[in-house]
């Protein structure tokens, strides 16, 4: 335990001689009019810049076979329930509910 509590005063002393010199470079600076900073004032952070989408110099080629799925509608507006689709969810979901309340009992 001796030798932790004479490194602790070791440390502590080279401390205080530190803090001695820096005082004193602080003095001489002020006699030159030079300006002191305790501490470098940090550098900001460089931004990255947003990647742009490169444009391609051809066209991409279209598929062959067209899929069987509905055209996407333009991003924005909500999809347009068809009166057969109506029908059909309005199906699924009185059999989920019968389902339902015959587990429940």
């Amino acid at each position: 335990m001796s030798e932790i509590t004479q490194a602790i005063g070791a440390k502590q002393a080279q401390i205080t001689q530190l803090q001695r010199e820096i005082e004193a470079l602080k003095g001489a600076a002020s006699v030159l009019g030079a300006k002191v900073r305790a501490k470098p004032k940090a550098q900001p952070k460089k931004r990255r810049k947003k990647a742009t989408k490169a444009t391609p110099a051809q066209p991409k080629a279209k598929a062959k076979s067209q899929s069987k799925a509905k055209p996407q509608a333009p991003k924005g507006k909500r999809h347009q329930w068809t009166a057969a689709e109506k029908a059909a969810i309005g199906k699924r979901m009185k059999a989920y509910w019968a389902k339902r309340r015959k587990a429940k009992g």
